[in-house]
Formats: structure tokens, sequence, C-alpha cells
């Protein structure tokens, strides 16, 4: 996700001109750097033509160098034509060209710029030619013959050529034309001689100057007008040189030809005194001095002015120079919009924010020299207990960096989650007595950092616990029955979210983590975010026994799994049954847009299934594969209510689970899931299942039908800094749907690896919702597929879909576990962010009564935009 402290500039191919219907001939270049002046890698930038014409490709990929570019391929008028490059949630920077209906290179040389962009040609002084007190041997030579004569010469600087020169045989009449060529004869400029004296040097002014490149071969030459020419043989078969101009010394030059034509041959490198007077280039450039990155209110003025000076190559200040402001884009004005360089070369205006919170951009232009691009960020005026939290300054300490993997250290917490103002207690355990601390952390956005410090402990007192026994032979249930280490306050000013506690031992130095989530049981908040702690726990084989045969002893799975053991992914390599694998990607844009969200996990829908009708919008992310009967009765009550759905997430409800007290006698800590034997209270096995009949899809649209975790996960360093998490293309399908507004995306475009490691599909069970609209057909190749499928499900396909139920209720799912990877890819490598999915879940969420504080560029749309849309979408099922 792009951050608003980036920076995104020109770096070349701006005011470039060509002719007509052809493309340009340097590509449009843009870069993006962060605030410690670091390029930012695959970062996708989106190139768009204005007004006539068009660019290849639309979207590009930062580089290793934070560049991205593409080509302008001007259109079919001739004119001004405007190009702008966008980084989303960064801001946008403008291109322009000129289209001219002409092929004459004289025009259009005198079109393109001379120099790379945020320079300028200022005239020099003192100009410079080829010769100074030369004269020929013989200044009145004839054979017969009228000649175009010549000389090649170049330059060590860029600069202008003001005007030809040529030395006038005393037998010379007639009318004169100088001409300046380049080496393979195209002709650049021409003048015609008035005012001239009977003999020696003349010299014509340029109507306007000729912009020349350093170090590049160009020919000057003068016709005869009759037979009488100046020559000195031998003058030119050495280098002729005057400060940045000189003679070109190739065994061939002092050139004669026919007249009008470029003159092409040599005889003795003789010198036949044509020249040019050379003005070299003093380049200007405009930089910021102050009053970029700042913050203010909505529909305020920034409290510093922004701040522009224009100097010389000599680091002069250039006085006088007009300064042009403008926002580029968001809202907000500037005053004065146009300003002159004073003593310093500075220039300044204010900028007054919008109405609209988000990133501000306004550019400052000097004619001829370049542009530079302020950002400031606009703030609402609100109460979002989120989006005031993530003003609060963050931290990368949150991530583990000597992940313990011997349990040098590790814990629990008593509970799941705790509502504001309540207490949890934690219990740890050390490999050997010493001291430990606990830092807490709440996860978010953050300005990029993805985590607060909330609470420090300091140094606690720890001991070793007792091991981890098997409280059930029979069903493998593991139990940590350790003593309370700890006892976390958790105050009413904590905010809702997801949270960290960073075990520390003091001793060795090594980490691990216990999660948690803080409730706001008061809140009516958009956006309920459920965390998914029985998946968790299900795969979690602390002490050798999860609900899986893979990683349980001896191929064994446990039946019974308890809440009160260190979670395993925490204290080894990154598992893909996570805490921080899909949910906190999912949280960071969620946060980073400012949405109005609260927080809750599975264990809390079980126990309070009507807080959820509270609430717009129940978001299940991820991995969210266990739930119990009540959780399921829950969110269909709340659907069949009018609470909107949305399902980023796959394998969703797979399993049906049930709780048991645990040894303690505390409720809800043991999660009991027979599978493939006889619960004798319940039956704990799929919701698909004969015993059950609830198929997932009859409350999802779709439903789990195949994996390739092979393929996804290729595993790097214990800290997963090298991991790498590949996947399926997301295909579009009735891209007319509502939710694919304003993304331009059309039928069978796709998202890249969006879909996986598992994910859902379409099953013709019977249990499809009414009205079931297909929003993607992606092909997939499983390589473990549900054997409880209806006979003609198609596996090689997964599927996003929607529905409306009765009630009037939006339900929508991604049909892959790793969706939300599109929405903020921190990380995940290879980068997968794209600005179509982005905009894609704001229409989605949008329609379900959630908006961003801040949007940014995206669109939001309004419920009458939806309905109009919806009216022409296509087919449903």
């Amino acid at each position: 996700m792009n951050l608003p402290q980036s920076q995104f500039t020109i770096i070349s191919g701006d005011r470039q001109s060509g002719v007509i219907k052809t493309v340009l001939p340097k590509p449009l270049v843009v870069q993006l750097i962060d605030s410690a002046g670091n390029p930012r890698a695959n970062v996708p930038v989106n190139f768009a033509v204005k007004s006539g014409g068009s660019v290849s490709p639309t979207t590009a990929l930062t580089d290793a160098q934070g560049r991205a570019s593409t080509m302008l391929t001007l259109g079919t008028e001739a004119g001004v034509i405007n190009a702008i490059a966008t980084a989303s949630n960064i801001g946008s920077v403008s291109f322009s060209a000129t289209a001219v209906a002409t092929t004459n290179p004289i025009y259009l040389e005198k079109q393109n710029p001379a120099t790379t962009e945020r320079q300028i040609t200022n005239q020099a002084t003192n100009n410079q030619s080829v010769f100074t007190n030369q004269q020929p041997n013989n200044e009145n030579a004839t054979d017969g013959v009228e000649y175009e004569l010549g000389m090649k010469f170049r330059s060590t600087k860029n600069g202008n050529i003001v005007a030809i020169r040529f030395w006038k045989a005393p037998g010379e009449s007639g009318t004169h034309i100088g001409k300046i060529w380049t080496a393979d004869g195209v002709l650049l400029a021409s003048c015609t001689y008035t005012n001239e004296t009977a003999s020696g040097w003349q010299q014509q002014t340029l109507s306007t100057p000729l912009v020349i490149q350093a170090n590049t071969t160009y020919v000057v030459s003068v016709n005869t007008a009759n037979t009488y020419f100046p020559i000195s043989p031998q003058g030119l078969a050495s280098s002729v040189v005057n400060g940045d101009v000189s003679s070109v010394a190739d065994g061939s030059n002092g050139v004669y030809g026919n007249v009008n034509a470029l003159p092409t041959n040599s005889y003795m490198s003789s010198n036949y005194f044509r020249d040019i007077v050379f003005t070299a280039q003093v380049t200007a450039s405009i930089t910021k001095v102050s009053g970029d990155n700042q913050q203010g209110a909505i529909k305020t003025v920034l409290p510093y002015p922004l701040v522009v000076q224009v100097k010389d190559s000599a680091g002069n200040p250039q006085v006088g120079v007009t300064v042009n402001f403008a926002i580029s884009n968001g809202g907000g004005t500037v005053s004065p919009a146009s300003a002159v360089t004073d003593a310093n070369g500075k220039a300044s205006t204010m900028l007054t924010l919008g109405q609209v919170a988000g990133v501000t951009n306004a550019i400052a232009t000097a004619a001829n020299i370049g542009s530079v691009s302020f950002s400031a960020t606009a703030q609402p005026t609100t109460t979002n207990p989120i989006y005031l939290e993530n003003l609060k300054p963050g931290t990368t300490d949150w991530q583990i960096t000597n992940q313990a993997t011997n349990n040098e250290i590790a814990g629990y917490a008593t509970a799941t989650s705790v509502n504001q103002g309540e207490s949890l207690p934690i219990k740890v355990s050390l490999a050997q007595p010493g001291k430990f601390t606990i830092k807490v952390y709440r996860l978010g956005y953050y300005g990029g950092k993805g985590g607060r410090l909330i609470k420090d402990s300091g140094q606690l007192n720890g001991f070793t616990q007792p091991a981890c026994a098997i409280a059930d032979a029979n069903t493998r249930l593991v139990e940590c029955n350790w003593s309370t280490s700890y006892t976390l306050k958790v105050t009413k000013n904590w905010t809702s979210g997801l949270y960290i506690a960073n075990l520390r031992d003091q001793i060795t130095g090594k980490q691990s983590q216990i999660w948690f989530v803080v409730r706001n049981d008061s809140s009516q908040s958009d956006i309920l975010f459920q965390s998914s702690f029985t998946t968790f726990c299900a795969y979690n084989n602390y002490g050798g026994y999860s609900l899986y045969e893979y990683s349980s002893k001896h191929n064994q799975k446990a039946v019974k799994v308890s809440f009160d053991r260190p979670f395993s992914q925490t204290l080894g390599h990154d598992d893909y049954n996570h805490f921080l694998s899909w949910e906190r990607n999912m949280m960071r844009w969620l946060e980073y847009l400012g949405y109005d969200v609260s927080y809750i996990t599975n264990v809390d829908v079980h126990t309070n299934p009507y807080i959820l009708q509270r609430h717009k919008l129940f978001l299940s992310v991820g991995h969210d594969e266990y739930w119990s009967k009540e959780q399921r009765d829950g969110v269909e009550q709340a659907r069949d209510a009018k609470v909107n759905l949305a399902f980023f997430s796959a394998n969703s409800a797979y399993w049906r689970f049930r709780f048991e007290k645990s040894s303690r006698g505390e409720a809800n800590r043991v999660m009991v899931c027979y599978k493939d034997t006889q619960d004798p209270v319940a039956p704990t096995n799929k919701w698909r299942s004969r015993e059950n009949q609830r198929p997932e899809n009859a409350l999802i649209g779709v439903m789990y039908t195949g994996d390739r975790d092979d393929l996804y996960y290729t595993w790097g360093d214990p800290n997963g800094t090298t991991d790498t998490y590949n996947g399926y293309d997301f295909v579009v399908a009735n891209s007319l749907d509502p939710y694919y507004a304003h993304t331009n995306l059309k039928d069978g475009d796709s998202l890249s690896q969006l879909v996986g490691f598992e994910w859902d599909g379409v099953v013709n069970n019977g249990f499809s919702p009414k009205g079931l609209v297909i929003l993607s057909s992606s092909p997939v190749e499983p390589k473990s597929r549900d054997l409880d499928l209806s006979p003609g499900t198609n596996t090689q396909v997964s599927n996003a879909v929607r529905y409306t139920a009765h009630s009037g209720a939006k339900v929508f799912a991604s049909g892959s576990i790793q969706w939300m990877w599109g929405l903020d890819s921190d990380r995940v490598k290879p980068f997968k962010e794209d600005i179509r999915a982005q905009q894609m879940a704001i229409n989605i969420l949008a329609d379900m009564g959630a908006k961003p504080l801040i949007p940014f560029n995206f669109k939001v749309d309004t419920s009458s935009h939806f309905e109009s849309r919806e009216q022409k979408a296509a087919v449903s099922i």
C-alpha cells in the first residue's frame, strides 16, 4: 500500500514533440521514493491519456530504482496532449506532449526541449565560434563551379547556435544561404544573408536559436553564390578548438557538394571558412525548500507555505523566474497561483485543503525548467477511534527478530479476547528461570509501520512451568495448566483491535508471541471484523497434537484441542494458518483508509452471536474454517436481520465443532471435532455432511473445493522474510456488475495471484442462494479436492460470488483465502497489491454501508448508483 509521505516525480519524457499518429521517441518515466529517499519497488503505476493518443503499457510496476515507464502514441489531431501517471494513494504527475501535422525537421527540432526535465537553457553572454583570427591562404579561389561548402563541428556542451558565419571571397556575388545539418543530412536550420559587406567575415542571426546536443556531429554550410570561395588546404586536418566548440578531425572534414544539399565530399581537409556562433547552456533547476508532507484539517490552510527555489548550475539563485502553482491531485486550492522568484531564487504559495479527507498533491512549475510536487494530508473532523488511533506514532518493533524455537520462552492468555476495561491473565514458561518482559502492541497501519506499543511490563520474574500433559489419552487432548505470570489490565481507552504480546527471555534474548483481541462490546461500528481463533487452535500442535494427522505425533490426530497452551505457530516457522498471515493485511488496509471497524473473535460470536446485529457488516477474513453451531446460527440470524456479510476468505464454515469446558471448569476452552469418527454428543464433522446437511454455500454462496499448498508457499528463513507466496490469477466475470465500477476491468481480465492457497467454487447441490451472481471464474489446478461434492462439480475453477438475501442483506465471497493481498501486500512476496482490487473492495463495502473516512483517489458510490448498475449487470444463477 502506497504511503502518503512518498514522493512521486517525473524523471524524463516530458514536453516532447512528434508527428500525429506516431510514437514519441522517449518513454515517459516516473520515480517513486519514500521519505528516506529510498526507491520503492513493485508499486503499480497507472498511465492514462487525458485527451488524444494512447499509452502502452497502461500499468507498470516500479523497478528496483523505483521507476516505471510507458510509451506515448500521439493522436490524430495536432495540439497539446496530456498524459497522467498515478500511484495509488500517493499522487499523480502530468506529462505534456505536442502533436504536429508536419514532418519538417526544423519545426520538430524547435519544439523539443534541449535538456532533460527540470532544466532550462539560459543564454550566456559569451558567444563562441570555431575560428578566431584564422585567415584563408587563398581568399578568392575558383574552379568555375558553384558549391555548397561546409565544415563538420561539435560542442562539448548542450547549447544554442544563434548565428552562421562565412568568409566571403572578394569575387563573390549573389544570394548566400547558411544551413545547419545533422551528420546524416537532415536540415535543421537555415538563414538568408542580408546587408553583406564586399568581403571577409559575414554573420547572419538565426530567426530562432537552434538547440544542439553535446558531443554530437553537425555540419554548417553556405553556398558560394557564384564560383569564388576562400580555401586553406589542410586547414582542418587537425581539430580547431575554441572553448566549447571545435571542428571534427576525421580525415574528411572541409566538405563540398551540390548547392542546397548536404556537402559530403572532401579535398585535402581544406578549410572553406564556414563557421557558427554558439552559446553554451547554463542549466537551472527547481527544488523544494519546505512545506512538503504537512497535515491539517479539511477546509483549513496548511500552517507552512510551499516554498521552491530556482538555481543555475553554479548554484546561483535565479531571480525573476515565474513559478506556477496548481493542485494536481485531490481537493483544495493554492494562493497565489503564480509567484516570481525573489533575490534568493525562492517563490511560495499557501495551500488550503479541500473538503474531502485524504492526500492532496500540489505541483510547482517553472516554464522550461521543470516541476516539483508537494504532498499534504487532509485530516477529517471525526470521532472515529480507528482513524484517531492510527494518527499516533507507530513502530516496527512488534515483529519478532529472534524467534524462540526450542521453548526458551512460551506463553498463552486465558481468553482469546478481552473487553475494554477488563483484565487478561497471561501465563509464561521459561526454559530456565530468570527475567522476562512483556510488550503489548496493537496492530494497525500507523503510517506503514504496522503497530503501536501500548504496554511495557518491565522486568518480570519467570520460571519453568509444568509440562503440558495429555489430559485424555483417548482424545489426545493436551492442556497446559500453568499459573498466572502477569495480569494485563486493559483500560477503556485501548482501541478495539488485533493485539500481540511479545514475550522476551532476558537471558537468551529469544522471543515468542501471544495473540488476542481487544473488544468494544458497546461499539456500533460499521464493520465487525472477526478473527478466526478457532482455526488457529485447530492447527496448533503444541504438545504434539492438533486436529490433523500430518502435524500430530505418530500421525494420530487429536479430536479435542485446548486454548490453554501456547500457539506453536509463534515458536517455529511461519505457518500459513497464522494470526498474521491474512487478517493483518486486511486490517492494515481498512485502518489505512479510516474505516469504522471493531474486532472480535469467532469464540465471541459463539458466546454472543447477537453482537453482530449492532453492526452493518460482518467480516470473515482469510482462513475461517471451524464454526460451532452457535456461530453458524448466529451469522445466519444476523443475515436474516439484514446484517451484510463479506467473506474475504475461503474454506470458511467447513468443519462443525463444539466447545467443552477445560479441566479447570472454564467454558469454551476446549474445541471438539471428531471429523471422520462418531462424536457421542453431536455430529462434529463437515457442515455439508449427511448428518448436518447445512453445506457452506447455503450461507456463503460458494464452498471449499480444493487447494494447492505446495505451489503457493516456498519457505525461506525462519522469520519468514524470504518466504514467497504464489497463486492463480483472479479472472473477472460479469464485469458490468456494480462491484466492478470504476475498475475498468472487463470479462477475462485478471488480477495477479489473488487465488490460493485454498479456494471455493459454485456447487450445484440445490443449496445455492437465489440470485447468486458469479463475479469470477478463475482456472486452478488443485492438488487436493474435497471428496464430498455434488457430481459434476468443476473443481478446476474458483468463483467469487455475491447475492442478496430475502432480508435485503448483501453477501459477498471472494472464493480465495489470499484475495486481500490485492489490497495490502505488506510482508508478502511477490507483491500483489492492485488498485483495481482495492477499488472493487471499496465498492463491496460501500454497498454494505461501510465507507472509508479517507478515500484518497478511490471512487465511493452511493446506493442509488449501485442500484442503477445492478439493473444493467449480467446474469445470475
